[in-house]
């Protein structure tokens, strides 16, 4: 845990997915030398064993995969709705609209706080706003995501020097430094 930033260690579906169907298919080969060698008594014909854990394997990644395309193809016009409003709230950003500008941001990030560009545009405009609690606020859940961002770390840097905050200000700045 560094400058009070723990890193999420996710594991994607696919992967997850993916993990579970190798699982399954190792396993199955396992259990069929097994079963050939005699030493795990199944009384079923050679490779049946074998068979049947590939077509588990292969129907458990099929599906899955389906249900996660139609996922997603259910959220592209969200997604689109939502592009439109972040080029809206990065037009307000770029006039010096900076106020109206973080209200969209803000409604951009919503409650789960998962939109990137709207939480590095909103700590941007904290920062033009000198509301370095919110720099903070923000910097961090981006940094959840993006870790590898050195400008986002200098700007938390900044925010924590702004707060008188040294010792967590050099250690984020460190940070940025070794990024670059």
């Amino acid at each position: 845990m560094e400058n009070g930033v723990i890193p999420e260690k996710r594991i994607s579906r696919p992967k997850l997915v993916s993990g579970i169907g190798g699982l399954i298919i190792i396993s199955g080969v396992i259990l069929e030398l097994l079963s050939g060698w005699g030493i795990v008594p199944l009384g079923s014909t050679p490779g049946s064993i074998l068979g049947l854990t590939v077509l588990v394997g292969a129907m458990l990644i099929c599906c899955t995969s389906t249900m996660m395309l139609s996922g997603y193809a259910a959220r592209i016009p969200e997604y689109g709705d939502m592009e439109i409003k972040f080029k809206e709230a990065k037009h307000q950003f770029d006039n010096q609209e900076t106020e109206l500008a973080l209200s969209l941001f803000k409604e951009l990030i919503g409650p789960e706080m998962n939109h990137k560009r709207a939480l590095y545009y909103a700590a941007r405009c904290c920062e033009v706003l000198d509301d370095y609690e919110q720099v903070k606020h923000y910097c961090t859940k981006y940094i959840r995501m993006q870790p590898r961002d050195a400008e986002v770390w200098e700007m938390l840097a900044n925010a924590h020097k702004k707060l008188f905050e040294y010792e967590e200000s050099e250690d984020a700045m460190i940070r940025a430094e070794n990024l670059k």
